[in-house]
């Protein structure tokens, strides 16, 4: 039972603070646990915009802690993992690459759509035909 516990720690996408979905969150979690979240996490910092971050950041902060101190060191942004991927991959070759044609093969890429969706040919419909959707 979240009441039950010490700590809630809610996390917002940086690519959701536009909309306001999220913003019954911080309610949930204060009936939830009888009071405020002490953080908050927001992810995907590497797919928005920097220019306006310190008011992205304020506009959580008001949200989670409205009769609080504008205290924005109570939010953690951090990348999506996606882009933690990317930076360790630069970072790895960042000495040296592959040449391009030695990780790159096209008869390997491709995707198999044969199944209960996409059953073999029927008599109704010839193997050249494509898949009706």
């Amino acid at each position: 039972m979240a009441s039950d516990s010490d700590a809630i720690v809610p996390i917002i996408s940086f690519k959701e603070i536009s909309r306001s979905g999220w913003k019954r969150l911080p309610e949930l979690v204060a009936n939830g646990f009888n009071g405020r979240a002490n953080v908050v996490v927001c992810t995907h910092l590497d797919q928005v915009s920097q220019d306006n971050m310190d008011e992205q950041l304020k506009i959580v902060t008001k949200e989670f802690w409205p009769k609080g101190v504008l205290n924005i060191n109570r939010l953690i942004p951090c990348s999506s993992l996606m882009g933690l991927s990317a930076r360790d991959l630069l970072d790895k070759s960042s000495m040296t690459k592959p040449p391009f044609e030695a990780i790159w093969n096209k008869q390997l890429v491709g995707y198999h759509v044969r199944g209960p969706r996409f059953p073999t040919a029927s008599p109704e419909r010839p193997s050249s035909a494509p898949p009706k959707f």
